[in-house]
């Protein structure tokens, strides 16, 4: 359930003791019951007056009072006398009087109190018709069983029908005898899992004081949709929609938001100079799969946006993940032996730098045996008309360095190219068993990849770097020049070989006996698994100087590299089964040709370790180390002990520098990870170096507290802290807390109900 459903959760108990299949029971049961002190029967008219212990059983309808008119022939009957109604397993009514009519299911009723296993609800009168349609005036519903409950959920009418959907009129949330939120008007749906209502007001740094009002449909054939207005004090009115199906079949995600922003980032600090600052701002996002037969299926997404911001502002999570959107379709088709991929990925949003696939037809055969021999053998094929669309900044660069520097050719922004590019890779390789404990895995991979344009101009590497320096936007008033590529190459086709070899072998030892009870070791294995992974691509037959870059396959060069790794398991039993308590990777390189990028024969001396020795303390760290050049490119180290509902603490520390990585790829090792697109645009510009530490202290029982902080070591700055004390209380659990964000303040009140712990209350200031 979502925040607003504590809203319309006081009519769930309401229908659940006065639903029309309960009362369509009462009808399958012919036998009415009546036992009392004093009985007294009338035969012409059927009237039974029943006084003193009255209590009457019809169906699973059980009701006692001190005194009762029941009339046998109509079924209407009256009750007085600290009326209680029970139904099996739906709680009990507590009323002082009320009359009805088991047959026609019709009630009146005055002033009542309900008591369940949950709920506890009261009210002043009300009735229901034949229909089930039930009208409630001035009733209350909490799930706090104190006589002076400690919030409730009032309103001063409702009209429940019995197709379970309900209307409101001044619906208040009290907290003990105070009025904390109200609403005019309410709607919905009593059943959770079909409907139910958003309500979250609050403050932040961003929006100033806003209110969210919208409505939530749960269905199983079009999954859940929500429909949602955003009223904000600093930066206007919006409106938004979103859905969400999956099935084994299809999938289908949508996202639509626009807004008339008051306060646009233009004004904050660090907003790029180089776009206009956008009032109507928008995202309109749809994400579709269909497995349309067995093994092909179809992918679809698109995702417009109103301008460069537009994601960091308003779609923080979204952002984090992926800076930039894509927009494509794909259709594939899986088979055992190969797999064949159609993609068209256009440019949408014209603020963005993309490399356009127009289309892209693919074709790749997993590592298979050539005629039943130990010949293996894989393939990558693709065909397509790719264009790297540079964005279009609302501003020229001119406006921004000064006169004097300015010079045309060299400071303009950088200009568009696109090219026919076919391109296929093909590699064999022969696993070799020498002894029961060694494998040597011989491999030759050959490539060629052809295109309809190249450059006669040559980009250096440092032309390419100045390229993608120019078109960062948060640094509008850079000077670094532009080389551009132009067209005067014609057609070329490179050739590019690789051969290489893959040696692996295995040892282990066992100390059956060793045993330490506190660490939960009942025996030890180490496992030794030593490697050599040796590659000399010779240089391609055509410059990557003078070819368009797309991605990676167009910046291939020489490699002649020798690593040499070990991997290092230690293992216990535990439960019949094998836990890890500590897995130690690492591997060094070692550059036979230095390269362009070095200087120096030596390369990347990497480690990986993971130490689980307990299951309330994990550690693991990671560091890739240039030795050539004493650089560090990567580091990571992290710390999680303790255990839930306990102190427990998390620590994790990165550092990212990977513009000074020494390029390392294989076409065919397994043991080479091929960095991939835009891993290359990604080393000039992924940076980072930050400290995390969460901390989660219990108080006492019910008391505890949690602190998130994220340190920027790089900027010197926090960027990320917030802090939260929970506290259990009678009928809730409270939740305060405070945080900044990239300087943005905000405090949040929260409250989940004991009972109902999916049931929030969201005040987010």
């Amino acid at each position: 359930m979502r925040s607003g459903y504590i809203f319309v959760a006081i009519f769930v108990i309401l229908s659940s003791f006065l639903r029309a299949q309960d009362f369509q029971s009462l009808l399958e049961a012919d036998e009415l019951k009546i036992e009392a002190d004093e009985l007294s029967h009338n035969v012409e008219t059927g009237a039974v007056l029943a006084k003193g212990n009255v209590v009457v059983t019809y169906g699973i309808l059980k009701l006692t009072a001190k005194e009762a008119s029941i009339n046998q022939k109509t079924f209407d009957y009256t009750a007085s006398g600290d009326v209680v109604i029970t139904m099996q397993d739906q709680g009990s009514w507590q009323a002082p009087a009320l009359q009805g009519n088991f047959q026609k299911k019709t009630l009146r009723f005055g002033p009542f109190r309900l008591e369940s296993k949950v709920w506890f609800a009261a009210g002043e009168e009300g009735t229901m018709d034949e229909a089930g349609s039930k009208q409630i005036r001035k009733g209350w519903l909490s799930t706090c069983d104190c006589p002076q409950p400690h919030y409730c959920l009032q309103a001063a009418q409702m009209t429940h029908r019995s197709d379970q959907t309900f209307t409101a009129k001044h619906v208040v949330l009290k907290f003990g005898r105070v009025p904390v939120f109200y609403l005019p008007w309410l709607w919905g749906s009593t059943n959770a899992d079909q409907a139910g209502l958003i309500i979250k007001p609050g403050y932040s740094g961003r929006k100033g004081a806003y209110l969210q009002v919208g409505r939530i449909w749960k269905n199983e054939t079009i999954g859940d949709s929500r429909l949602y207005v955003d009223l904000m004090s600093k930066r206007g009115v919006g409106a938004g929609y979103s859905s969400e199906f999956e099935s084994a079949q299809r999938e289908l995600k949508t996202q639509l938001y626009a807004l008339h922003d008051n306060d646009t980032p233009e004004t904050s600090p660090g907003f790029n100079r180089r776009f206009e600052a956008e009032e109507d701002r928008f995202r309109v996002n749809a994400y579709y799969r269909q497995v349309l037969s067995e093994g092909l299926s179809l992918r679809m997404n698109a995702d417009w946006l109103s301008d460069s911001a537009m994601l960091e502002d308003w779609f923080r999570r979204d952002y984090r993940r992926l800076e930039q959107p894509k927009s494509f379709v794909d259709l594939s088709y899986d088979h055992a032996y190969f797999n064949l991929g159609l993609t068209v990925r256009p440019r949408v949003n014209t603020f963005y730098t993309t490399m356009q696939q127009l289309p892209e037809l693919r074709l790749t055969i997993p590592r298979i045996a050539l005629m039943d021999t130990p010949l293996l053998y894989n393939s990558e094929n693709s065909l397509g008309y790719y264009s790297l669309k540079w964005r279009n900044n609302d501003r020229d660069r001119d406006e921004f360095i000064p006169a004097a520097d300015y010079l045309p050719l060299l400071h303009n922004d950088p200009d568009d190219y696109a090219s026919f590019r076919a391109d296929t890779l093909h590699t064999f390789s022969l696993p070799l068993d020498l002894r029961d404990t060694l494998t040597l895995t011989p491999r030759a991979s050959f490539r060629a990849t052809s295109y309809s344009r190249t450059s006669r101009r040559k980009i250096s590497q440092q032309d390419l770097a100045d390229r993608i320096a120019a078109d960062n936007p948060d640094a509008p008033q850079n000077l670094f020049p532009v080389q551009d590529y132009d067209d005067a190459g014609g057609s070329r086709t490179r050739f590019a070989a690789e051969f290489g070899m893959e040696m692996k072998s295995k040892f282990y030892s066992d100390w059956q006996e060793f045993s330490l009870k506190g660490l939960n070791i009942d025996g030890l294995r180490h496992v030794v698994e030593p490697y050599l992974n040796y590659t000399f691509a010779p240089e391609p037959s055509e410059d990557r100087d003078h070819l368009y870059f797309f991605d990676e396959i167009d910046r291939l060069e020489k490699q002649h590299f020798l690593r040499v790794g070990l991997d290092q398991r230690w293992q216990t039993r535990q439960a019949e089964q094998i836990r890890t308590l500590l897995n130690w990777q690492t591997y060094a390189d070692v550059h036979f040709d230095r390269g362009e990028e070095s200087e120096k024969y030596w390369g990347d001396f990497g480690n990986r370790l993971a130490f689980n020795i307990r299951p309330d303390f994990q550690t693991w760290a990671a560091l890739l180390y240039d030795m050539g050049e004493g650089e560090i490119h990567r580091g990571e180290y992290g710390l999680r002990f303790g255990e839930e509902d306990k102190f427990n603490a998390r620590v994790k520390y990165i550092y990212r520098n990977d513009h000074l990585s020494r390029s390392t790829y294989s076409m065919g090792s397994s043991l080479v990870d091929f960095t991939g697109e835009s891993s290359y645009l990604k080393k000039y510009f992924e940076t980072a170096d930050t400290l995390t530490t969460e901390l989660s202290i219990p108080i006492n029982e019910r008391t505890s507290a949690e602190i998130h902080i994220e340190y920027d070591l790089e900027d010197n700055r926090l960027a990320e802290h917030t802090y939260r004390i929970t506290r259990q209380l009678h009928c809730w659990t409270m939740v305060l807390g405070i945080g900044w964000d990239n300087y943005d303040f905000q405090a949040m009140i929260m409250f989940r109900l004991t009972a109902f712990p999916k049931v929030k209350i969201d005040l987010d200031i």
